[in-house]
């Protein structure tokens, strides 16, 4: 709460120096007052409450509840993710005319639940509460919507009550009507149960309907039965009856009886003319009903298919090729000092380079400082506006040009020495993978540092302040005291911390966590070993032996086995691919994040629902996506291009690093990377009109898994396998494919 208002503090100081700011915030916030009394104008109620989601494959891991904002207008009710997205369109719209609620009662102990089916008994929607106040009110609100309300049991069983089939009145035990049973309903406790399909029973003692009783809702008598004492909160219905009324209630009765032995009796059974068939009902797997119906049992059946099929496979491999993962032989291998002197060198060399990087800053103040001292010199030798203008402006130009080829020799040379060397010594592999990583991680920090810092500069000759900077509009972040201005952001310690932080785009100042979590650092650890055990174990025991008896078949150009090679490899390329997303993004990078404190920890979203490829390039690579958009696609449209053609820009640098990612630690040019990564232009293209065509967000969701995981990614190490096979075995000859398929699955990175 102390951040928060120091946050807050923060902010209306700068706000006080921009009044601009404040009359925009000001309107952007009676606007949002307004569209959200648009929304709920005419509503009947609106609130949050609990969403049920039984058919969701999330649901196997993730709660299956889900807080939503409900408007009931009329007989509509819609829900949103909350109430500021009452501007955009509902998340659901629910058609409630001639709707039966089915009232559920108290779940766990605390939520207030119920029901909602349309006449066929088809579910509509199902909501919940812990407040039961408002459960009393939703119910009362839904019944003026024109719903029907039943309890559980009565839309369940929908057999005839004890006085129906006999032609006794029902008695006291029986006053549960459609308007009582859901005010109050009784906490189902151990040793305490509550039905509606019970025999009559005599009439509940008369200090029990003087006296409501505040023990979970009900009391009983003497004689075992229990009864319905919590006050309603309609004064016009009553929670009992009066005496003359009993007999009159058309209602089933409330709870169990049992009988003074303690034995619950039997319910009566069903007639022989009892109608079963009361209502026109579509079938469960037809189009109006197999959308909303709960598929629950289908995900588990999936799962357990899978289970049993990935069972199979692991026992076919061992008893096909053993037990070939060795973890010990495979750390030996790519961790014992191979002797290359020049590569190792590289790591040091790579330090120079960015403390290169912070001289050239420095030097760039130095030269902003001195074209400062000779505009105030110009303005007490009283030279014309426009003349200085242009003298400074020329001294601006200057000295921008001269900083920014310090930085392109230096970022280049960051980038192709360590290549070149790693070319010319013969690298091994996993080393030489793990520097070329490197490498490609420093230049785009630095092209990032030198960047932000000649905005900066920029800046300060016009006299502005940018947003982050101390005396703008923006508050702190999260964790921050206080902002820094440029040039006191050219340090050291700014530029250390930079380059050992989880992101790639440069700001002088990052939200910091509150704290440092040792126990959680030591799961996330644990995790780690766990998850790299088990990628080497699919590389060694799957991949490896796969990708061998592809070479036959490319060989001799056997185009229906090459097929199922690539399809074979595609489930444990899948597998493997998704162990690396788990451990980059959210073990190892959690892991930097936590010991530097680096408070954004959002390096991926939901990609996996992405619904076109273009759109899964947005979500998947968070730190690399927003260099992007910082660094190459705001800047080409502010220098005149398309939008397609600043998209394609992206996708071009994109695939040169894909290329020497994978291309530098094999010793080898063949372009497949780069090809791959330009072919997902068209492909987004495609995916794109796939989704408009058939107006549905699940074709392009298909696309996207099929074109990357199963059809991609196998042919890419197929092709650079063969290749790599064909003519350069010799170095690598001790470290064959498990390292090879590390590398090649650097293309996701």
């Amino acid at each position: 709460m102390q951040a928060l208002r120091a946050r807050r503090q923060g902010a209306a100081g700068g706000k006080e120096a921009n009044p601009q700011l404040v009359a925009l915030e000001a309107e952007n916030a009676r606007l949002r007052e307004l569209l959200v009394e648009q929304a709920g104008e005419g509503a009947t109620k609106t609130g949050y409450l609990c969403k049920y989601r039984g058919h969701a494959v999330s649901s196997l891991w993730a709660p299956t509840w889900e807080l939503r904002y409900v408007i009931l207008k009329g007989t509509v009710l819609t829900y949103f993710r909350s109430e500021r997205d009452v501007q955009f369109p509902p998340r659901g719209r629910i058609d409630l005319s001639g709707g039966v609620i089915e009232l559920e009662g108290l779940k766990k102990r605390r939520h207030w639940t119920w029901h909602v089916v349309d006449p066929q008994g088809v579910s509509l929607i199902r909501l919940s509460t812990e407040v039961q106040a408002e459960y009393n009110s939703w119910i009362e609100a839904l019944e003026r919507a024109g719903c029907t309300v039943k309890s559980l049991e009565e839309a369940s069983q929908e057999t005839p009550t004890h006085s129906q089939q006999t032609g006794a009145s029902p008695s006291a035990s029986q006053l549960s009507d459609s308007d009582a049973s859901y005010r109050g309903k009784p906490r189902r406790d151990a040793g305490q149960e509550v039905d509606s399909g019970g025999p009559p029973t005599s009439t509940p003692p008369p200090q029990l309907l003087r006296q409501p009783s505040t023990n979970q809702g009900y009391t009983s008598d003497q004689s075992g039965a229990f009864w319905f004492t919590t006050p309603v909160c309609n004064p016009h219905r009553p929670p009992f009856p009066s005496p003359s009324d009993i007999g009159r209630q058309p209602s089933r009765p409330l709870q169990r009886q049992r009988s003074r032995g303690g034995a619950a009796r039997h319910r009566e059974t069903m007639k022989a003319s009892f109608p079963v068939h009361a209502a026109p009902r579509a079938s469960l797997l037809s189009a109006e009903r197999i959308s909303l119906a709960d598929q629950s049992g289908v995900v588990t059946l999936i799962s357990i298919i899978l289970v049993a099929v990935n069972f199979r496979m692991i026992l076919e491999n061992m008893l096909k090729y053993g037990l070939r993962f060795n973890p010990v032989t495979f750390m030996r291998k790519a961790f014992t000092p191979s002797g290359n002197v020049p590569m190792l060198l590289c790591w040091p060399l790579l330090g120079l380079f960015a403390l290169a990087a912070l001289a050239i800053e420095r030097f760039a103040v130095r030269l902003l400082a001195m074209e400062q001292q000779a505009m105030a010199a110009s303005r007490k030798r009283e030279v014309g506006y426009h003349e200085m203008k242009r003298a400074a402006a020329r001294r601006a130009s200057a000295t921008e040009h001269l900083i920014f080829l310090l930085n392109l020799f230096n970022t280049s040379a960051a980038l192709l020495v360590p290549c070149f060397i790693m070319l010319h010594t013969k690298a091994e592999l996993l080393p030489g993978f793990a520097l070329t990583m490197a490498v490609c991680i420093l230049w785009l920090k630095l092209v990032s540092y030198a960047h932000v810092n000649w905005d900066y500069r920029v800046a300060r000759r016009r006299g502005e302040v940018r947003p982050g900077e101390r005396g703008g509009s923006d508050p702190p972040p999260e964790g921050v005291d206080e902002l820094l201005r440029y040039p006191e952001n050219i340090s050291l310690g700014n530029l250390a911390y930079f380059l050992a932080a989880p992101t790639l785009c440069y700001q002088p100042v990052y939200p910091r966590s509150k704290r440092f979590r040792a126990r959680w650092m030591a799961k996330k650890l644990v995790q780690l070993s766990a998850s790299l055990g088990l990628m080497l174990f699919v590389t060694e025991q799957y991949i490896q032996p796969t990708i061998d008896n592809s070479l036959r078949p490319m060989r001799e150009m056997d185009w229906l086995r090459m097929l199922e090679r690539m399809l074979k490899l595609s489930i444990p390329t899948l597998y493997w691919w998704l162990a690396m997303f788990y451990t980059l993004f959210d073990l190892w990078l959690n892991i930097v994040g936590e010991v530097l404190r680096f408070g954004d920890r959002e390096f991926y979203k939901e990609w996996w629902n992405a619904t076109t490829v273009g759109e899964y390039w947005r979500l998947w690579n968070q730190p690399v996506h927003k260099w992007m958009l910082r660094h190459v696609y705001f800047p080409c449209l502010r220098a005149g291009l398309p939008k397609f053609w600043a998209g394609l820009m992206v996708f071009f640098i994109s695939a040169v690093f894909h290329e020497v990612l994978v291309g530098v630690p094999l010793h080898m040019l063949r372009l497949w990377a780069f090809w791959g990564l330009m072919l997902q232009v068209p492909l987004m293209i495609l995916s794109e009109g796939l989704k408009a065509r058939f107006k549905s967000d699940r074709v392009g969701n298909v696309v996207f898994w099929v074109s990357f995981c199963f059809v991609g990614q196998p042919l890419a190490m197929m092709l650079y396998y063969h290749d790599w096979r064909q003519g350069y075995t010799h170095p690598l000859a001790g470290l064959p494919t498990d390292a090879l398929a590390a590398a090649i699955r650097s293309r996701a990175l």
